[in-house]
């Protein structure tokens, strides 16, 4: 497990959408090939790396989102691509819980007071 973002509410299926659409975008970055996402059941996104060493798997329950590594010997090129996928998708989650205008009972993921469990995440 790389890390758990515990969650007052999540809309999963809007938030997979929301990061799906995200990833997809992130899938030729750093380089053209680099990631290939994929969704798997209804709460599952599975992000794999083109030297096939390792994957990301994201799991989104009623109460938190787990990240977690798939492969016992990622090579170094994939360790360094993934760091930087994971920062920008945890910018995305932040995004979306700052929610500008949206009220808290329509924002797709709310965090537990104190809220900081995305920085937490980061360290």
């Amino acid at each position: 497990r790389i890390f758990t973002i515990p969650a007052k509410s999540i809309k999963t299926g809007g938030l997979r959408l929301f990061l799906t659409l995200y990833l997809m975008g992130q899938q030729n970055s750093p380089e053209k090939g680099s990631w290939r996402a994929n969704q798997s059941g209804d709460s599952t996104i599975d992000l794999y790396y083109c030297d096939q060493s390792g994957a990301l798997m994201m799991n989104f329950k009623e109460d938190k989102i787990t990240i977690d590594r798939l492969g016992s010997a990622p090579s170094t090129k994939y360790l360094m691509h993934e760091s930087e996928m994971l920062n920008g998708l945890l910018d995305e989650l932040q995004s979306i819980v700052d929610g500008g205008d949206v009220n808290e009972v329509d924002r797709l993921l709310v965090l537990p007071e104190p809220g900081d469990a995305i920085d937490r995440a980061r360290d």
